[in-house]
């Protein structure tokens, strides 16, 4: 920043001093100038006192006339529209040419060209080269701090892969012993896996345990218009690396520099892959060299590029579990203010995150501390959690619903839902509510769990949960609205991936006539339709307290549902809203 600005305040002064030179250099030439100059009525009587003897007349682009007669040299300007020059011309011996160039315009181009040159000179001088290429170079060849972060501060990564990489280190902690072994220390390590999943903190831990200079770039940084600069970099940031060595080397979106490489080629971004190639194992010494990428796709990336003695270990690192997740959360947790209450549900939240990376943990907590704070409270508190969980998870809350008749749909098709999800899979539901938030009018919050291999009744169970909101609204009021296009939507999915698979009651069989297809599907939907239907009927009180609790409290909490569904019901005011009894008839 400093030598920037040291660059620019020698660059400014030679700019302005060149540009006076020139205004000064043009104003003399002007002053000096002979030239006499005359009004257009005289250049008539001026050509007249030649008698008869050829003149020169020129004409610039922008009305001025020079006049050559004799030994003198006159300037006047043409009145604009005038077709006096053309009379002129034709009635006396003129030799006439026009000129698109300005009077001064060969002075001024003279002044802009050395003004260029001498800041060239000045950034050859500073730089000692061109000094766009070198700032350039120098944007990822210089080392970062170390990192302070620790193996064990990662958290999520789990104990057989942070052994594996330890293993990995251990070459290169230990040579001697390697070279005994006869070990060599790998040159290449690939981190990949879903976002957020810690790939850069685990590099900087990496870097931290080897006490070695830590080299740090995205993929994109080596990307650019200009022919060579791409390779140059890559060249640079390693000759830097081995004069500094131990060095790792990380390239954060390896794919930006390392994709695969099309047919044809000659493309600069495949030119600089090649630089990068040859670097990693192109005849260069990289003793005490570790180089470690990191990218969320590794199908995009050149085989050549994957191949051992490049890269000798790939480690993907996925989605944390349960055990994980709980790591993380104590990691983000250490130094809070928290509850009893939250110290004592951190299992359960650990547990009901399933899918979540570290990144959107720890965007929960902070979520959930924004909210402490914007509320006054000393300690975060569950309900702080609850409304970070919901706004990661669907966004922010918008007006609550005024619309009686609105109100009441959502809070039937909510129920249904609930009802369902509780029946089929107790303990499943975190939260219902009729407040939108997001796109949703309402929603029930489900508990995830850990992924696990899903049967067909499993997934029968799910389809009817899914398609209990409309249900309930046909039920009740006589058709569904539109708000069950998602519902639809994502049973549709369930019902085309269980048909793909074979997953029918009754047998293992695989369809493959598209028509078979559409009849399989049609009949699992149907099955979906009746098991909602049947769940609320067979549990139609429950079903009748769940929807004026809704419209009652808008929000209920899982425990709550549970409450309701299983026999534990709360005694409900008389001046609640009910349903309609001819309704329930009607649909009946």
């Amino acid at each position: 920043m400093n030598q920037s600005k040291k660059l620019v305040s020698k660059i400014i002064p030679l700019i302005a001093a060149l540009l006076i030179l020139t205004a000064g250099i043009t104003w003399f030439i002007q002053t000096t100038n002979k030239k006499i100059e005359i009004p257009f009525s005289s250049v008539e009587r001026t050509i007249q006192n030649q008698n008869g003897k050829t003149v020169a007349l020129t004409e610039h682009s922008d009305g001025s006339l020079l006049l050559e007669a004799g030994n003198h040299k006159y300037v006047s300007h043409v009145p604009p529209n005038s077709q006096m020059v053309d009379k002129l011309v034709e009635k006396y011996n003129i030799t006439y040419s026009f000129s698109n160039s300005s009077t001064y315009g060969k002075w001024i181009m003279a002044g802009i060209l050395l003004a260029l040159v001498s800041t060239a000179l000045v950034l050859q001088k500073t730089k000692g080269g061109l000094g766009l290429s070198n700032s350039m170079k120098s944007s990822v060849s210089q080392a970062r701090p170390l990192p302070d972060i620790s193996l064990e501060d990662v958290g999520g990564i789990g104990e057989e892969m942070k052994e594996e990489i330890l293993q990995t280190l251990s070459s290169l902690k230990e040579p001697e012993r390697a070279i005994k072994m006869g070990i060599k220390p790998p040159k290449g390590i690939l981190l990949y896996g879903p976002p957020g999943t810690g790939k850069t903190l685990l590099a900087q831990a990496i870097a931290h345990e080897l006490n070695a200079a830590f080299f740090s770039a995205s993929g994109s940084a080596f990307n650019e218009l200009f022919v060579g600069v791409g390779a140059s970099r890559v060249r640079s940031l390693f000759q830097n690396a081995r004069k500094q060595g131990p060095a790792v080397i990380f390239i954060d979106e390896v794919d930006a520099l390392a994709g695969r490489r099309k047919a044809h080629g000659g493309e600069e971004a495949e030119k600089t892959l090649t630089e990068l190639l040859v670097q990693l194992d192109g005849g260069q010494s990289n003793d005490g060299i570790l180089f470690i990428a990191a990218t969320n796709r590794k199908d995009m990336l050149d085989e050549a590029f994957l191949r051992p003695g490049r890269i000798d270990f790939t480690f993907q690192v996925p989605l944390p579990d349960t055990k994980g997740r709980r790591e993380i959360i104590d990691i983000h947790t250490k130094g809070k203010a928290l509850s009893a209450e939250v110290l004592a549900s951190l299992d359960e939240l650990a547990e009901s995150t399933s899918g979540f990376s570290g990144a959107e943990l720890q965007s929960l907590f902070e979520t959930a501390s924004r909210m402490a704070v914007r509320n006054g409270q000393e300690v975060l508190t569950k309900a702080d959690l609850d409304y970070a969980l919901d706004r990661t998870i669907l966004g922010s809350t918008s007006r609550s619903l005024q619309d009686i008749d609105t109100k009441r749909r959502v809070a039937i098709h909510e129920a249904g839902h609930a009802i369902v999800a509780s029946l089929t899979k107790p303990g499943s539901v975190r939260k219902a509510t009729i407040i939108p938030r997001g796109e949703a009018l309402g929603y029930v919050a489900p508990i995830p769990k850990e992924l696990h291999l899903s049967t067909t009744s499993d997934l029968l169970d799910r389809i009817a949960m899914v398609l209990a909101g409309g249900v309930a609204e046909r039920m009740l009021l006589g058709e569904h609205s539109i708000g069950v296009s998602g519902d639809v939507k994502q049973a549709k999915q369930i019902i085309e991936q269980m048909v793909d698979t074979g997953m029918i009651q009754g047998g293992f069989t695989l369809t493959f006539n598209k028509q078979d297809k559409e009849v399989k599907m049609q009949g699992l939907f149907e099955k979906g339709i009746e098991k909602a239907e049947n769940l609320i009927k067979s549990h139609q009180q429950q079903y009748q307290h769940l929807v004026d609790s809704l419209l009652k409290k808008e929000t209920l909490e899982g425990f709550e549902v549970e409450d309701i569904v299983w026999g534990k019901t709360p005694v409900i005011s008389d001046d609640v809203l009910h349903i309609n009894e001819m309704h329930v008839t009607e649909a009946q």
